[in-house]
């Protein structure tokens, strides 16, 4: 229903078929519907609209290494799935109550654990029976979702700017995960944030929120303080969630990220190697 809600308004905006007919003789106004050919080229720009379901499957790394690696699934009973599901819940709700589509994931400097922030995240969001999720890595200074997933591909959104690979051909899903697509960056990026700032970062951003099912995309954005990208994308963001180290990251840098990023929506925040984590469990 959704749907024909949706292509109803898309025809209407298209062929201006709502119509009132305010200079006929009369009090009555008349409402036009969108005719049958307009209906139908609704639906077919709508069905056109890429899809999650419609990725390739790729192999993830085992279980044991994720674990390894800090990645957390929502179906294990531990501490940190459950704080990874109470921000997934805090997202939710911003991003539902705010209709935001496009959220950043950021840390003052390196080494805070944002990139397996935003995986345990975007993990947690595509758990939920009604929400599908995007995992873009736009840290292009160091890319590293790829390698944290143990995710093997040819090429990733450097293939993107340099023309030889289009958004959708690059998502990658897995089994079991069906409402997770991943967008990897499998190579640095020279001047980065020339690109996103460019026509080509306005044309990834453009494409990830034009993806079909109301699609989260949770981005992971390189250190607010070590770059200038989380700058030249920050006007793209609906909004953002900071990392924080417990006693590594400094008060200062945190201050020093939230004057940069102080149009930017702060929507969540979670801190990292929390001393008694273990002992607040319920």
């Amino acid at each position: 229903m959704e749907r024909i809600e949706r292509a109803l308004e898309v025809a209407r905006l298209h062929r201006h078929g709502l119509t009132e007919a305010a200079s006929a003789p009369g009090p009555a106004t008349m409402t036009m519907m969108p005719s049958a050919a307009s209906f139908a080229e609704a639906m077919a720009e709508e069905q056109a609209m890429p899809r999650i379901d419609q990725a390739p499957l790729a192999q993830l790394a085992s279980r044991e290494q994720l674990r390894e690696r800090y990645v957390v699934f929502p179906d294990e009973p531990s501490p940190a799935s459950l704080s990874y599901k109470m921000l997934r819940t805090q997202v939710l709700q911003r991003a539902r109550q705010h209709s935001m589509r496009c959220i950043g994931v950021v840390s003052a400097a390196s080494g805070e654990g944002k990139t397996v922030t935003a995986i345990n995240l975007s993990l947690s969001l595509a758990a939920e029976s009604n929400q599908s999720v995007i995992l873009a890595d736009l840290d292009f200074k160091r890319p590293s979702i790829a390698r944290t997933l143990g995710l093997e591909c040819e090429s990733g959104l450097e293939s993107f700017f340099t023309r030889h690979a289009t958004i959708e051909s690059l998502w990658r899903r897995f089994e079991g995960i069906p409402r997770l697509a991943v967008l990897p960056t499998m190579a640095p990026l020279a001047a980065s944030s020339e690109l996103l700032a460019g026509a080509a970062g306005a044309e990834l951003l453009k494409n990830l929120r034009n993806v079909s099912g109301e699609s989260l995309v949770i981005a992971d954005l390189p250190p607010a303080l070590l770059s200038d990208d989380v700058l030249a994308i920050a006007p793209s963001l609906d909004g953002v969630v900071i990392v924080v180290t417990e006693e590594r990251t400094r008060r200062e840098d945190l201050q020093r990220v939230f004057e940069l990023l102080r149009s930017t929506p702060v929507i969540g925040t979670v801190l990292n190697a929390s001393a008694d984590a273990e002992a607040r469990t319920y």
